[in-house]
Order: C-alpha cells, then structure tokens, then sequence
C-alpha cells in the first residue's frame, strides 16, 4: 500500500486567494457605499439616512456648539469603532463612524434627543464639540446600515448664505 503524499498548495495560489477574498470584500463595502449617503441638516437638527435615493432612517441628533462648529462639506466614514473613547474629552462614544481628519464623528450620546431640541430652539450651548450625536439605539443602526466609505454630507444654510 502507497501513502499518500499530502499535496502542497502552491504560494502563489494562496497569495491569489488572499487577495481575491480581501479584494471582493472592499468591492462589495464599496459598492454598498456608493448607493447609501447620511445627511446632516445642521439647522434642523436632523440627520437622515438615504439608500438608493430612498430615505432608510430620519433621527434627531445634536451637532457642534458655537465655536466647535460641525462644519458643512462632503466627507466620507473612514474609520468606525463600535466602542470608543475620545482621547480629547475622555467621554464613551458608543457606534463611532469617523468622518474627518479632525475627529469628528457620529457616534451614539447622552440626552440625543433633549439636547437635539435645546440646541435648535433655545441654546446652542448645549451642542457638541463638533461631532454628530444621536441616541446609542439610532446610532446602532446607523452603525450597522452604513459601510466604510459611506457619504456624510453636512449641510448649514448658514455657510450657504455666507458664500
């Protein structure tokens, strides 16, 4: 009776494995990316969630307080934690998606939906140091709708004006 050598798998083709598995993984989060954008309405309060053109999600949220303004552009999720503690303010920040070089995210908060009110029809000191907040419950989903790569389009009709 022979025994039967084991055969090996050449490197090359383990190396190509690897890659094609990695590679059709970020071709997949990617694709995702590009049919979903999150929307933050600085003056509303308001960030809602679109896929495919359709809205997903609407949630009250709280944004940056005079002088640590959430500023208006297009960005992009580049880096998510689903826990997370700020290493400027010390402070938990459950189901944290980074959307700038800065650090400001949107990531779950205490009183979302309190301070979203406060900060929109009474005081603005009660806002953020610049990040999106929302309740730990929307952040979640939010979390785990959005891929890496997601759009985050911050929109102020006060920039709108100024320019």
């Amino acid at each position: 009776m022979r025994k039967k050598t084991p055969r090996k798998i050449p490197a090359v083709a383990v190396i190509g494995a690897v890659f094609l598995s990695v590679f059709c993984v970020t071709t997949s989060a990617e694709e995702a990316a590009v049919n979903k954008e999150i929307h933050v309405f600085i003056e509303e309060q308001v960030l809602i969630a679109f896929e495919n053109g359709e809205e997903v999600y609407s949630f009250d949220i709280v944004t940056g307080r005079d002088g640590k303004e959430t500023e208006a552009g297009e960005y992009r999720v580049f880096r998510k934690h689903e826990k997370y503690t700020s290493k400027a303010y010390g402070s938990e920040m459950p189901y944290t998606m980074f959307f700038t070089e800065d650090g400001k995210a949107i990531h779950g908060t205490q009183m979302a939906t309190l301070r979203s009110y406060l900060h929109s029809y009474l005081t603005e000191s009660v806002g953020s140091q610049g990040c999106v907040g929302l309740t730990d419950d929307n952040a979640q989903a939010l979390f785990e709708w959005a891929p890496m790569g997601t759009a985050v389009i911050v929109v102020s009709e006060e920039e709108e004006k100024r320019e």
